[in-house]
């Protein structure tokens, strides 16, 4: 054995020796510390996360720099020569190439920070936990007391609810840190494996705490109501159930089955009592009602669906380089303009691999899919074969996180969600590193100085863009705050948005560009050339929600110039026709502007996507009060009335409308002297609105014609029972009736009262009857 060998031999040994214990775990506890961060004033929980995680690696980087003779020097060859490794930076290396397809080249940046972030941790990872697999079991209970602590955080809540609380409130506030209760959900369920495996190999108090951690993270995942978590949950429950039958089918392992199973059913029964008492007939209504919309026809999965089409689409449209990496929250939002309402749009595709090929083309979204076929047959086809029973303890753990984390990624987002993330770079270390018996590999400390400088410098340089990332989340924070579109005043002015906004991100997480918020402030200050400089160069970024348009129209209708405002207000509607606020716009402009094509157009279009009854009373004041013909008007509420025979907004419009009707129809037949035909007229009107003020006056004035006036008074006091009439005519005619029955008295009360409200002829009759 030639010298250099043997140094390199004692390189390892000392490498096994200097990278202690305390310092793995360290490092773990730290990243699982980003489950309690707080915002830090920024909007979105991922972003602090992403920095701090890049601060990781630049520590990480620079101790194994200095401490380059205590790093295992095959660590690097091991990489090398690893497919999965292999797969793994060509997807890197091709996200990043997708930036010469990209429209939004800002979004590529903010994306390809977050994948290099993740990519150097996973690195790390791998340096760091080689050779350290001894003290898995002591990770496990980590991430156990993990994740006691973050779910016992929601749990309290339910433990003891404070009194006049609202259940639905709470369970709908169930997020922790992570952005939102799907993902808090998701983040609990990876960890489920570590309790697991932590129960059937502890005893006594370390046992026990991790059977309380099962039931209080299973409480709150079923507590959310997410469905994702609970396909999981059988999976891994089933897969873990097999093993430990497989490996003894004995009474210990239908035992250690029991333990891990119980924990779940009293959770379960605990989750049920909760929702009992939300009385909600949703998402919380049950477990078991949960369990059964687990299927392709709710509102949930049918928008799933939906998004899984459109990245087809926006694929087969852009099949090699895609349409850009993170492009897709805003690029999709034209394939959304006829399925989602008002102003949501999806953001992700709810398939990871379905998102990263639309955005970096076929072959990428092929590669990463392929990163985790590779993790899931090594990891099982090792569970199987091996014989060695810690690795295979290992492998079983990453075979598990590999499901979680897998399934996941088909039905939601986890690969921008650090708390996801991160298992994510576990279950690729734990993989490489079981990969192959790496004692034959051959490196030097050299190498391991030079990578190291790679890591160092690519963890900076991503810590700066992540810092970059932080601060552009802080102006959304605070732009978020001042709540611009509703409010006239803000903290900020749009001189300080501009002057904020960043080169990246340049749109908000919720995909609309700074410079469109800027443009709102400026037409709160009432500074319109500035609001329309930074809507058109909002409409470069992202054109597509229709705001900008709306808000166009805003200016053009303050200055006075409304066939511009009618003309953004019909592009706006057209390019987000399920908008509500901006169809309102829109249709008040076409009403204003008398053009009955146009409401029936508009109205014709959202009602194919919303059918609501509102919409059709809207069109119909708009339709009348532009002249349409009477049949033309009829004909329309009718249509509305097919659609909802039981709105009793639409029942009385279609009432008002027929006995508006009848009253012209009376009144005409009372200028011909008709006086029977007029009557008969004005009862049919009576029977459909008993209280119609209008049809009760003119049975009064009918009989009043006729000298009827004891009907006549009669019918005028039922009348002035029910508000609107106010011009005092009512009460004149009161007042002649009673001059004709000779009852003075009455007639100055009902002369005076008319005169009180001004009616003309009052004041000629008060004096000669009141005195």
């Amino acid at each position: 054995m030639n010298a250099n060998r043997i140094d390199e031999i004692i390189n390892e040994t000392k490498g096994k020796k200097a990278i202690s214990d305390f310092l793995v775990l360290a490092v773990i506890s730290s990243l699982l510390a980003i489950d309690f961060f707080p915002y830090f004033k920024t909007l979105e929980i991922i972003n602090p996360q992403f920095f701090y995680l890049s601060v990781i690696n630049i520590l990480l980087g620079l101790y194994f720099y200095f401490n380059s003779n205590t790093t295992s020097a095959s660590i690097f060859p091991l990489l090398k020569r690893n497919i999965i490794f292999k797969f793994y930076c060509a997807f890197i290396i091709i996200s990043g190439i997708s930036i010469f397809a990209a429209k939004n080249t800002s979004l590529v940046y903010t994306k390809l920070t977050e994948l290099v972030i993740i990519f150097c941790l996973f690195i790390n990872l791998t340096i760091l936990l080689k050779d350290k697999l001894d003290i898995l079991y002591k990770i496990i209970l980590a991430v156990g007391i993990s994740a006691f602590l973050q779910s016992w955080q929601q749990l309290c809540n339910f433990i003891i609810i404070p009194r006049n609380a609202s259940i639905i409130d709470l369970l709908s506030t169930i997020k922790g840190n992570t952005g939102n209760i799907n993902i808090i959900a998701a983040s609990l369920t990876i960890k489920v494996p570590f309790l697991l495996l932590g129960i059937t190999h502890f005893s006594a108090y370390k046992k026990w705490l991790l059977i309380i951690a099962l039931f209080s993270v299973t409480s709150v995942i079923f507590l959310t109501g997410a469905r994702t978590p609970l396909i999981n949950l059988f999976l891994i429950y089933s897969i873990y159930s097999i093993y430990l039958l497989k490996k003894s089918f004995t009474k210990s392992s239908f035992i250690k089955i029991i333990y891990l199973i119980l924990p779940v059913l009293t959770a379960i029964l605990f989750a049920n009592s909760i929702f009992e008492k939300s009385k909600d007939n949703g998402r919380y209504q049950s477990l078991e009602n949960r369990v059964s919309q687990i299927n392709t026809k709710d509102a949930s999965s049918q928008a799933r669906l939906e998004y899984w089409g459109n990245a087809v689409e926006i694929t087969k449209k852009n099949p090699i380089l895609g349409i850009g990496l993170g492009n897709y929250q805003v690029e999709s939002i034209p394939y959304e303009r006829t399925f989602s309402n008002d102003v949501t749009v999806s953001l992700h595709t709810h398939n990871d691999f379905l998102e990263i090929a639309s955005e970096t083309g076929i072959v990428n979204g092929l590669i990463y899919f392929s990163i985790f076929v590779f993790l899931f047959f090594f990891n099982l086809k090792n569970v199987l074969i091996s014989k060695e029973s810690s690795k295979k303890t290992t492998e079983l753990l990453t075979l598990l996180i590999v499901v979680v984390y897998g399934v996941d990624s088909f039905f939601n987002f986890p690969m921008y969600r650090p708390t996801m993330s991160i298992f994510f770079c576990l279950m690729v270390a734990l993989t490489i590193i079981n990969s192959s018996n790496y004692q034959d590999l051959r490196g030097n400390t050299n190498k391991v100085k030079i990578a190291s400088r790679v890591l160092i410098a690519l963890s900076i340089i991503a810590c700066y863009s992540a810092f970059l990332i932080c601060r552009a989340s802080n102006l959304e924070y605070l732009i978020a705050g001042d709540n611009i579109n509703l409010n006239n005043k803000g903290l900020l002015s749009g001189d300080e948005v501009v002057k904020r906004i960043p080169s990246y991100p340049n749109v908000f997480s919720s995909s609309e560009a700074f410079y469109e918020y800027a443009g709102i402030y400026y037409i709160r200050e009432e500074n319109y050339e500035k609001a329309l400089k930074c809507f058109s160069k909002a409409a470069k970024i992202n054109p597509y929600s229709g705001r900008i348009d709306f808000y166009k129209q805003v200016i053009s209708s303050k200055k006075g110039n409304i066939d511009s405002a009618y003309f953004y207000a019909k592009r706006a509607f057209y390019t987000r026709p399920r908008n509500k606020a901006i169809y309102k716009s829109a249709m008040n402009f076409a009403i204003r502007k008398r053009d009955t094509l146009e409401i029936l157009k508009e109205h014709s279009l959202y009602n194919k996507f919303r059918k609501e009854p509102d919409t059709w009373v809207t069109a119909f004041y708009g339709l009348q009060s532009s002249g349409a013909d009477r049949n033309r008007l009829l004909n329309f509420i009718n249509q509305g009335l097919k659609n909802f025979p039981n709105d009793s907004t639409l029942l009385k419009q279609k009432n008002n409308f027929v006995v508006t009707n009848y009253i012209e129809e009376g009144q005409k037949a009372g200028a011909e002297g008709k006086r029977d035909k007029e009557m008969e007229i004005y009862l049919k009107a009576l029977k459909i609105d008993p209280e119609n003020i209008y049809v009760l006056q003119n049975i009064g004035f009918c009989y009043f014609n006729t000298g009827k006036n004891d009907l006549a008074v009669k019918y005028f006091k039922k009348a002035l029972e029910h508000p609107g009439l106010k011009g005092g005519k009512t009460e004149f005619f009161i007042a002649v009736c009673y001059l004709y029955k000779n009852e003075k008295d009455n007639a100055c009360k009902y002369f005076n009262l008319a005169k009180s409200k001004n009616y003309p002829g009052a004041h000629q009759y008060t004096p000669q009857y009141c005195k």
